[in-house]
């Protein structure tokens, strides 16, 4: 899982401008082990990993330069 700053210095690093990342929404490890994430696969395991790393949603903005 990335920090929101590193996402945006890695999407700055691959040469894309005006970046920016607004996370709209933080889940908590309950909200997540009642959802139907993945389709029900299970894909996040053991939920109580998920109190050190939070998932959230966001808002992913970036332009790539004209070359």
């Amino acid at each position: 899982a990335l920090e929101k700053e590193e996402y945006e210095a890695l999407l700055a690093r691959a040469g894309f401008e005006d970046v920016s990342v607004e996370v709209t929404h933080t889940y908590g490890p309950e909200a997540v082990a009642g959802s139907s994430c993945c389709g029900g696969s299970g894909c996040f395991g053991d939920v109580e990993a998920l109190r050190e790393v939070p998932l959230a949603s966001a808002f992913v903005r970036a332009r790539k330069p004209v070359r």
